[in-house]
């Protein structure tokens, strides 16, 4: 007996001495170590097991090369649903020839890596040698694209498969320095743990979950095409039964379909369909379902999934009693006009209107120089008036009061390839329009709407805004008050692209809200980049941006800002983006009988030294800075000529009396 529990107590302490393994990529676990164990290989997060893999390669020559393929499986299985990224971070393969000191000899690496659906492969090329001997470089792979061509979704059970192989031509000792040395890191951007997700379980149409719906809150997951059943009593005698259902950010590529659940009476009977109101919290998609008058008793509430599609959810009940409260949708306002000053800041109160572009100026100097020639026509009594004081006027009148303005004037009108907003806004919306009618798949997805203005990356951005008032932000800049961005009936805009009527009644649904979001959120960083060094006064700006691309704001499934003029710097890009985030913008669309949607920003504070001045815009300023005071130089300097030759001209005179006076 003691001999027994001897040995179990030998068998349970060696098991402490392995490593545990732990392998799941995730967002929590984006790095692969390469592992060893008595030359079992693995992936795993944990740094862990042997630290060195290596082989004598006696047999290998020039003429008889030997291939050494090693093969890393993941282990334990995958166990999170994760989205693959587009990119491969970093990898680093510590791969040394034990004889070769410097790394002369160290052979090239072919790598592939099995991720579910998405094979890769690559070469990484030896390092160059070693200043300092007998320390070798690792093999270092950074920022690779991953084809996803064939899907982005790891399922839990999904092939992780590292293979390395290399080619040894000559007698060596190869290593390969593991525990932490060798890894692989992928920038997971989503995943969840479906199981753990699935707190609603059991749940399903044979056994529906009983739940108290009014005043608490029921939280639930619809895991792949699993079926959500909830069961509860409906009161008697009511007007309108609420669910309001909050489903969780999820990328576009696994979001469930959000579809009107179904619901029904004790006796089967389905209850009439509901009014549906949708709206943004966030990136929180928020449905509310209100059925009038439904009959009393026991009810069951049904959710059904899509494969391959996973989002969790909350929702909880209210209720009116008949005869109790309002039961029409006069409640939802409809109220979506954007209205500039979000994102103005500065000196609000010193705001004025731009001087012009100088017709009055120009009709000043055109009488000015008239008048400096007729001065060159008449008998002047000094020498210096037609030599410097009149050519020096004309030259000022000439560059300050007419070329200046000109040139001013000249601006105010379309440069080519120049957008109104008008057309940019149709743009913007004709872009979301075809993301929503082809599903955001190939390349109508999230790259083709999810950039600033909806203009994607390697794309020309030229505009032309009117201004309507300028204000000093206090540190010797200016911020534009547009007149196109004042007063926008986003209704207006929507619903009327509605009219192509090629989206089913959920994708309508789906491109009111996004539009709603994406407009508002356009506008409120649009107004904060209207920043100029130099004090505007033509009434006119032109904003001539080269885009590049940007992470942006948003999850995967509602990108925004994801595209930058390449004037921005990233770091600049990510302050104003960040400082301009609004602390909440809600878009809400009611599906009860009136085409509207209701927009309400709650705006971040934002201060002067948040905003950035980028490059790319233009008012339409003159030639030369200040020419309006150049121009009155100019006249200045021929009023003071006819000021001279008057005073000599009256001394001459008065000379002339008193010698005729003598005589």
């Amino acid at each position: 007996m003691n001999c027994r529990v001897g040995l179990v107590a030998l068998t349970l302490f060696l098991l402490s001495m392995v490593p545990i393994a732990i392998a799941d990529l995730s967002t929590e676990g984006q790095t692969l170590n390469l592992v060893c164990s008595n030359d079992d290989c693995s992936l795993s997060n944990n740094a862990v097991g042997d630290s060195i893999l290596s082989e004598e390669e006696r047999d290998a020559n020039p003429l008889q090369p030997v291939t050494v393929t090693l093969e890393f499986p993941m282990r334990p299985d995958q166990t999170s649903v994760s989205l693959l990224p587009s990119v491969v971070e970093s990898m680093i393969f510590d791969f040394r020839i034990q004889e070769d000191g410097v790394g002369l000899a160290r052979p090239d690496l072919y790598i592939e890596l099995i991720l579910g659906p998405s094979t890769n492969s690559w070469m990484i090329s030896a390092p160059g040698p070693s200043n300092a001997p007998g320390n070798q470089e690792p093999y270092v792979l950074e920022n690779e694209d991953l084809d996803i061509s064939n899907g982005r979704i790891l399922s839990p059970l999904d092939q992780v498969l590292l293979r390395v192989s290399f080619d040894i031509d000559q007698p060596v000792t190869w290593e390969l320095h593991l525990a932490g040395n060798s890894n692989i890191v992928l920038p997971i951007e989503w995943s969840i743990d479906a199981e753990a997700a699935n707190v609603d379980e059991p749940t399903s149409l044979s056994e529906p979950r009983s739940i108290s719906l009014i005043g608490s809150t029921t939280f639930g997951g619809l895991m792949s095409s699993d079926v959500d059943c909830y069961q509860f009593d409906v009161d008697e005698q009511l007007s309108v039964l609420t669910v309001t259902v909050s489903w969780e950010a999820t990328p576009l590529e696994v979001e469930q379909s959000n579809a009107i659940p179904e619901f029904w009476d004790a006796q089967g009977r389905s209850e009439e369909t509901p009014e549906i109101r949708t709206r943004y919290e966030g990136e929180i998609v928020v449905n509310e379902f209100r059925w009038s008058e439904p009959e009393g008793g026991q009810h069951t509430l049904c959710w059904t999934g899509i494969e391959d599609h996973y989002q969790s959810y909350s929702f909880t009940g209210s209720q009116s009693i008949l005869g109790v409260g309002s039961t029409s949708p006069e409640e939802f306002s409809g109220e979506a006009t954007w209205d500039a000053g979000t994102s103005q800041v500065g000196q609000l109160d010193q705001a004025t209107e731009t001087s012009g572009a100088g017709i009055f100026t120009m009709g000043i100097a055109a009488i000015g120089i008239f008048v400096a020639i007729i001065g060159y026509l008449m008998p002047l009594s000094s020498p210096w008036l037609p030599r410097f004081m009149l050519p020096m006027s004309i030259l000022l009148l000439l560059f300050g009061g007419i070329i200046s303005p000109a040139i001013s004037i000249s601006n105010e009108s379309p440069n080519p390839g120049e957008m109104t907003f008008d057309e940019l806004l149709e743009q913007r919306l004709d872009r979301i329009y075809q993301g929503v009618v082809n599903d955001d798949e190939g390349e109508f997805g999230p790259q083709w709407y999810g950039g600033f203005l909806g203009v994607t990356a390697g794309e020309r951005l030229q505009l032309m805004l009117t201004i309507d008032a300028i204000h000093p932000l206090g540190d010797g800049r200016w911020q534009i008050e547009a007149a196109e961005l004042d007063g926008i009936d986003l209704d207006r805009w929507v619903f009327g692209k509605l009219n192509d009527g090629r989206l089913s009644a959920d994708n309508e649904i789906r491109f009111i809200l996004r539009s709603g979001r994406l407009l508002a959120l356009d506008l409120l960083l649009l107004e904060a980049l209207l920043i100029v060094d130099e004090k505007p006064r033509g009434d006119v700006l032109h904003i001539d941006w080269e885009m590049v691309s940007d992470p942006g704001l948003g999850s995967l499934s509602s990108p925004a800002w994801a595209s930058r003029p390449d004037s921005v710097t990233a770091d600049d890009w990510n302050q104003v983006t960040e400082a301009i985030k609004p602390e909440l913008l809600s878009v809400s669309f009611c599906d009860c009988g009136i085409d509207a949607m209701e927009l309400s920003i709650r705006p971040n504070d934002v201060y002067g030294n948040d905003l950035i001045t980028p490059g790319g815009i233009q008012s339409s300023n003159g030639l030369i800075p200040h020419d309006f005071w150049v121009a009155m130089l100019g006249l200045t300097v021929l009023i003071c000529a006819g000021f001279v030759e008057k005073e000599r001209r009256t001394q001459g005179m008065a000379l002339a009396e008193e010698i005729l006076s003598r005589a």
